[in-house]
């Protein structure tokens, strides 16, 4: 009987600590959905923002897309796919080991994967999240807004225009809307990103891998993505040069962040210390919720091998 009570407060004790994280989830579908209905013009416009007549930084051509939004959305599924590569990698079976040791071993591997993938995602799309916001809420006109937009006013001299419709018939309502979302680049935020977040890993979890120059030569053409996947965004008059240079900080705090506090620098034995924390606030919960039950432990089970030890056994 003791024994039901105890599972029941670790149960509760449980749903305590996962419950803000079900919260955070929830208001982040909500932005989610809030954006999504936003771009598709199912929602009316928030912000709309005025020009000069004589604004010569909004009269570009539109010349298209080097990285275009699809690429880019592609791209973010690199890092995912060359994590799990990495963990198989790193995973190095033993001939002396037994069916049950390498099968073990081969979950842990996954394991891993699966953990630091969730973690890359998680940042990313917080950050595109935050990214969609501040376009919507603040935005600026794009170099190529007079073309794409075609207002029906008449420029004159050096007058401002906060009053106007776009007549651009030939375009989708989501890419004229477009037009007025340069502030800051999304393409140099995704891929400054996705470039830290993978150097950063490639660095902190193969430490000792015996090569000169695989590691590096992969981590420069990381960066060398960044870098002219930022830059295009301005030869292609898709956006200003500051919309860039705020998108690339916005990346390098948001990799940053994810890197330093949600994987904890890649550190493994940091969340093994988080974990024994939320299992000695149950164990303290289950003793006082019952003075009579014993302590119910939760020790870990010989699949949970760190994956550190097995690369360096």
């Amino acid at each position: 009987m003791a024994d039901v009570e105890s599972q029941k407060i670790c149960v509760k004790a449980k749903s305590k600590i996962t419950f803000p994280r079900a919260v955070d989830t929830l208001i982040l579908v909500l932005v989610a959905c809030f954006l999504i209905l936003t771009e598709l013009g199912l929602l009316p416009q928030v912000v709309k923002r005025g020009f000069y007549c004589n604004d010569q930084s909004i009269q570009h051509e539109y010349k298209g897309d080097t990285i275009t939004t699809v690429t880019i959305l592609l791209s973010g599924l690199i890092p995912v796919a060359l994590i799990w590569l990495t963990e198989a990698f790193l995973y190095t079976p033993s001939i002396s080991l037994s069916k049950t040791e390498t099968e073990s071993r081969c979950r842990s591997s996954w394991r891993e994967a699966w953990y630091w993938s969730k973690k890359y995602g998680r940042g990313l799309i917080t950050m595109l999240v935050i990214i969609g916001t501040i376009k919507i809420f603040l935005g600026e006109l794009r170099p190529h807004f007079l073309t794409t937009c075609q207002p029906d006013v008449e420029c004159k001299g050096t007058e401002y225009i906060s009053s106007y419709t776009c007549t651009n018939s030939d375009e989708s309502l989501y890419f004229v809307r477009d037009a007025s979302k340069s502030f800051p680049s999304g393409h140099s935020a995704m891929s400054v990103f996705e470039a830290i977040f993978l150097i950063w890993y490639l660095e902190k979890r193969v430490p000792r891998l015996r090569t000169l120059f695989t590691i590096p030569l992969l981590q420069m053409v990381l960066m060398c993505w960044a870098v002219f996947c930022s830059l295009s965004r301005i030869t292609d008059h898709r956006h200003h040069w500051w919309d860039v240079l705020a998108g690339t900080v916005a990346g390098c705090i948001a990799a940053f962040m994810t890197c330093l506090f949600g994987c904890h620098n890649f550190d493994t034995s940091k969340r093994k210390r988080k974990t024994s924390l939320y299992t000695d606030h149950d164990h303290k919960l289950i003793n006082t919720g019952s003075g009579n039950a014993a302590t119910i432990g939760t020790p870990l089970h010989k699949e949970e091998i760190n994956l550190n030890n097995v690369i360096h056994a």
